[in-house]
């Protein structure tokens, strides 16, 4: 039998300047994508102008609703001048309680038509509601006011009359159409 030669020493490995690596680290699973919100379906330009018309609306009752307040409160004052006399005859002291209140419902109706007309615009079906049925009243009392006087209808009356008619009746119309709007789902305020 032949002997064995001796077992060899492996060399020595070569010295390193760097640190050794680190073993890599646990890698977190690839996040899912995460849903986006269903997309905002735009505002119907018929919605918007629909707003602004109840809005323009609105204002202009509130101011009128004012100066009718004004003429309530002064009235006392000028009940017995010979002007108001000729016109009215005599008329109680109450009159102007009447056109005080007169004055601050339409003030309160012209505040909520725009209250409500501003939150149609941010989808909000209680204004929507709101408003159509401000917008309904609106284009009743406006047809009540075509109505002819003793005196007759002036063209600029009639004008205005049928413009108040016409806005509240396409304000009618836009609000009605446009139900799918307010129903869609979307970022929609809270």
């Amino acid at each position: 039998m032949q002997p064995e030669p001796p077992a060899q020493v492996p060399p020595p490995p070569p010295a390193e300047t760097t640190p050794p690596e680190a073993p890599p680290a646990a890698q977190w699973p690839a996040a899912a994508p995460m849903a986006s919100p269903p997309a905002v379906p735009p505002r119907p330009g018929a919605i918007t102008a629909a707003s602004v018309i109840l809005i323009i609306f609105g204002v202009i009752l509130g101011l009128l609703g004012l100066l009718v307040m004004l003429g309530g409160a002064l009235f006392p004052a000028i009940k017995d001048s010979p002007e108001l006399a000729g016109q009215l005859g005599s008329v109680p002291a109450s009159f102007g309680t009447f056109i005080l209140v007169l004055g601050a419902i339409m003030t309160a109706w012209g505040s909520l038509q725009v209250v409500a007309a501003i939150f149609v615009l941010t989808r909000r079906t209680w204004a929507r509601i709101t408003a159509m049925i401000l917008a309904i009243l609106g284009a009743l009392i406006g047809l009540a006011t075509i109505i002819p006087g003793e005196n007759g209808l002036t063209p600029v009356g009639a004008t205005i009359s049928l413009l108040f008619v016409g806005g509240h009746a396409f304000a009618i119309w836009a609000l009605a159409s446009q139900g799918r709007w307010f129903s869609a789902v979307g970022n929609r305020p809270a």
